[in-house]
């Protein structure tokens, strides 16, 4: 009996290295410690947190760690790119029905600007310096 009860857990224990793998982490003390306050703030073991950020962070589902301000920002940014896409759209629309395109140039110029604003925006955002430009303030 003894002999069937090794074999069995020889052969548990070489199927569960085959399909999990260990990973060791060295961190600082400090390190150590915010990790640490950050698992006890969410009600989780230290490991269990890390595993969980990581793989957050691996699918890119990381948004807990964004400040707030910058998701405030991108909501913003992704409310302004809704509306210029909708009044592209409704310029298309306006565009068929008259079988002639108003100034289509302008058009994909002003996304041309969009898109090196939300460039620099972005690259604003990810070295943390400024503010971004105020929009309203011009008028528009």
């Amino acid at each position: 009996m003894s002999d069937k009860r090794s074999d069995y857990q020889r052969d548990y224990q070489k199927q569960y290295q085959a399909r999990t793998k260990r990973v060791n982490l060295v961190l600082s003390a400090s390190e150590h410690a915010s990790v640490k306050k950050s698992a006890a703030a969410s009600g989780e073991a230290l490991a269990t947190y890390v595993k969980r950020r990581t793989l957050e962070a691996h699918h890119g589902q990381l948004d807990a760690s964004v400040p707030e301000e910058l998701l405030e920002q991108l909501a913003d940014l992704d409310r302004v790119i809704r509306t210029i896409a909708n009044n592209v759209n409704q310029m298309a629309r306006h565009s068929n029905r008259i079988a002639h395109v108003l100034d289509e140039q302008e058009v994909f110029m002003n996304i041309h600007l969009l898109q090196a604003e939300l460039k620099a925006a972005i690259a604003r955002a990810a070295s943390g310096q400024g503010e971004p430009p105020d929009y309203d303030a011009g008028g528009a």
